[in-house]
């Protein structure tokens, strides 16, 4: 079981993995989140699923060795966020009045993370300038191009893994449908993970990770935020030319949002929740 700290906002933490999830290797269904792994007796997975009523996520793990159990259900435990408390978040976000007003309507707020870090980065880079949905789609193409197939532990299927470093700098890349730009872009970002300047699995000072990825050529300010939120488990990232959180900083000025470091990627999520209800209420106007 992995307990929390009530509230805790399920339905948002899920909704994020329904519309990020990693083809082949990850699902999402009313209930939960599943994700395949590798471990000691070969592919296993997980699933996560909420039980109010003990406060907790329940943990299920397959196919896993002692040791892989211990090292999914640490990251299953960041990716899912449930060793944040609320009441250090709301006395944070009470640094800006108005800032607390938007965080006190979505109780129980978390920030979902990735896997690990290496997928963030490439994903985030797909995802540059085009539809979450889209970006799921670039994502499986790219898997399809570089990854190694494998048989699906639960189905028996065929699936592919995400593409290691080094399964990208040697793969064609040219039936990904993005830009020679962002595949370039992410061949150098493979490079520099395989020659070992920057170790995605291993922990990584967050101003050494910034200063790596700014060297990258077409890793931006967004793309170095978003992924160091997602998949470095940087709580005060904040992807500030991101879309979403221009649009609602423009609506509501006056917010500051420097006034909450360091928990500025609570402050993102928050922000994203405003955008969804505003863009929800902007189309029920138009019908």
């Amino acid at each position: 079981m992995l307990r929390y700290w009530p509230p805790y906002a399920w339905a948002s933490v899920l909704g994020y993995f329904r519309a990020h999830h990693i083809p082949y290797l990850e699902s999402v269904d009313d209930d939960g989140f599943e994700r395949i792994v590798p471990t000691g007796r070969g592919l296993g997975w997980f699933r996560v699923t909420h039980d109010p009523q003990s406060r907790c996520l329940r943990l299920v793990i397959w196919n896993a060795t002692a040791e892989d159990i211990v090292q999914i259900e640490a990251r299953a435990r960041k990716m899912f966020d449930v060793e944040m408390k609320p009441d250090d978040l709301d006395a944070a976000m009470r640094a800006d009045r108005n800032l607390s007003r938007l965080w006190a309507q979505h109780p129980g707020l978390r920030v979902a993370r990735s896997w690990n870090g290496f997928e963030a980065l490439v994903t985030t880079i797909l995802g540059q300038l085009v539809s979450v949905s889209f970006g799921r789609v670039l994502t499986g193409e790219l898997m399809k191009a570089a990854g190694v197939v494998m048989r699906h532990p639960k189905t028996a299927e065929n699936i592919f893994l995400f593409p290691t470093p080094q399964d990208l700098l040697l793969a064609d890349l040219s039936g990904v449908r993005t830009s020679d730009a962002r595949r370039a872009t992410i061949r150098t970002l493979a490079m520099v993970v395989a020659d070992g300047t920057l170790d995605s699995k291993q922990a990584v000072s967050l101003a050494a990770l910034r200063k790596i990825l700014h060297s990258v050529p077409g890793v931006g300010q967004w793309t170095v935020e978003y992924a160091a939120m997602r998949g470095f488990d940087d709580d005060d990232a904040f992807p500030a030319s991101d879309y979403g959180l221009k649009q609602v900083l423009k609506r509501h000025p006056e917010i500051q949002i420097n006034s909450v470091r360091p928990w500025r990627a609570y402050a993102a999520v928050a922000l994203w929740a405003r955008f969804a209800e505003e863009r929800h209420k902007s189309r029920e106007s138009v019908v």
